[in-house]
């Protein structure tokens, strides 16, 4: 149940970025007067729909993207359709379908920042998170919340000193020095060798703390986080290139599915940082200059605006055709390459 679960949460995450992308279309294509004809959730078979001035609002059958249709694409031109409009409204159409991917990105980031903080910190004094059942620290009277200061007389003034101190104290009977609500507290740990461990244990768990940050950090820090991705997805480009990138490596429609359902399983500031991650991929990648892509339309659409006269519609259509061919293709052999790793375990 909690596999069906995680599958129905991931197709739901990645129906959203999809949707966001096709609003994106929409809101520009309708604040410039495109006439659309459709705008739907999912796929398939229409199971609920209405109709507000002209254009059909609809829910389709299955939870996994959207579409977004303007009157007369890849159609020779008519009165009021796509292709009659100026090819400038067109270009900023194509690209605010990708656009909203990065700005639900950006907003993503910054609220995950905002509700769980920035990096880690291993600069501060460590706080206790757990203390284990009959423990020695528990023995002691070290509880969750405590700072620890000192273990034995060694100085613990950031995260990375707390295992040394340990590791170093009397095995017999250590001192330590913690803080709890601002009062300094001093006790004593006994018999803290792990004889299983081989090693000394005081039986609680630390973790850094994480960076509080406020509203203009949070948005400041998702703009870097989100271009740092960009930046990731051009190293990766470049890589194909050059060879340096196997079936591993590259995940599709069922290893995406997988990922966001582990992230599902995680807790949810995995799923928002994994969100964030595939908004900017989506945006990304529809951005390429490749046929039956947003790059590919825009592509068309800047050589249109340089010779002053559409390329036929007929020939465009047909190279978008070929496209979508070619990425059906490539989808399925990353889903075949997605079971094939699933199933090697």
């Amino acid at each position: 149940m909690d596999t069906v679960l995680s599958i129905l949460a991931a197709l739901v995450v990645l129906s959203i970025l999809v949707v966001i992308h096709e609003l994106g279309h929409y809101w520009a294509g309708r604040l410039l007067g495109f006439r659309i004809v459709e705008f739907a959730v999912g796929m398939g078979p229409r199971i609920f729909k209405f109709e507000r001035k002209g254009t059909i609002y609809a829910l389709r059958a299955f939870p996994i993207g959207g579409m977004c249709q303007f009157d007369g694409e890849d159609e020779e031109e008519s009165e009021g359709s796509f292709n009659a409009q100026p090819v400038w409204k067109r270009m900023i159409v194509v690209l605010a379908g990708p656009l909203m991917n990065f700005v639900l990105a950006l907003v993503i980031a910054a609220i995950t920042l905002l509700a769980f903080g920035g990096d880690y910190q291993y600069d501060v004094p460590p706080v206790v998170q757990s203390v284990s059942e009959d423990s020695p620290a528990e023995l002691a009277g070290i509880e969750a919340g405590d700072v620890i200061l000192s273990v034995d007389g060694y100085a613990v003034d950031n995260y990375d000193a707390i295992t040394p101190a340990i590791l170093e104290a009397n095995t017999t009977r250590a001192i330590v020095v913690l803080s709890r609500g601002g009062v300094e507290i001093t006790t004593w740990v006994e018999n803290i060798f792990d004889a299983e461990e081989g090693r000394n244990l005081l039986g609680i768990t630390i973790s850094p703390q994480r960076e509080q940050l406020g509203f203009f950090a949070a948005c400041s820090r998702s703009v870097s986080y989100t271009a740092d991705l960009v930046k990731q997805m051009f190293g990766f480009l470049g890589s194909l290139f050059t060879g340096d990138v196997d079936g591993d490596d590259v995940a599709g429609p069922v290893g995406t599915i997988q990922i966001i359902g582990q992230a599902v399983r995680a807790g949810f500031e995995v799923v928002l940082m994994i969100a964030v991650i595939m908004s900017v991929n989506l945006g990304f990648i529809n951005l390429l200059p490749l046929p039956a892509l947003d790059g590919g339309r825009f592509v068309f659409m800047v050589i249109e605006a340089i010779i002053r006269r559409p390329i036929s519609r007929k020939v465009e259509a047909i190279v978008h055709f070929a496209g979508f061919v070619l990425l059906i293709g490539l989808m399925l052999l990353l889903t075949f390459n997605d079971i094939s790793r699933i199933l090697a375990g």
